[in-house]
């Protein structure tokens, strides 16, 4: 099917809000070495669970192959998206920190969830 402006006026390209999901990982890892970290600084990648309230129960985040490794050096999760590492990383600089450095890119805050 053709797209017909006259059907709608919404341009996806520029108004369409996406979650970034995993292209939003190099700059948490940034904000790390930032902070403080080095590429060879290790994060255990392993299950954690979040109890939450808001949530009605817990949350527990899993890597995209459902697997763990065990202990990994902040250059190999970043290289491998290890979405435990990326949340371990986050709450070990701070939510508020991430937010503060992403900003410097051009980030808006009121776009960026003050949680993990």
């Amino acid at each position: 099917m053709r797209f017909q402006w006259g059907r709608s006026k919404f341009n996806r390209v520029t108004q369409a809000r996406r979650q970034p999901g995993s292209t939003f990982k190099p700059f948490i890892y940034s904000a790390a070495l930032d902070y403080g970290d080095t590429p060879a600084t290790i994060y255990n990648d392993a299950p954690v669970v979040f109890h939450d309230a808001a949530l009605e129960g817990e949350w527990r985040p899993q890597n995209y192959s459902g697997r763990f490794y065990g202990p990994t050096r902040l250059r190999e999760a970043l290289v491998q998206s290890r979405n435990l590492v990326s949340i371990r990383v986050l709450r070990e600089i701070t939510v508020p920190f991430a937010i503060d450095y992403a900003k410097r890119f051009g980030f808006e805050e009121k776009n960026m969830p003050p949680d993990l």
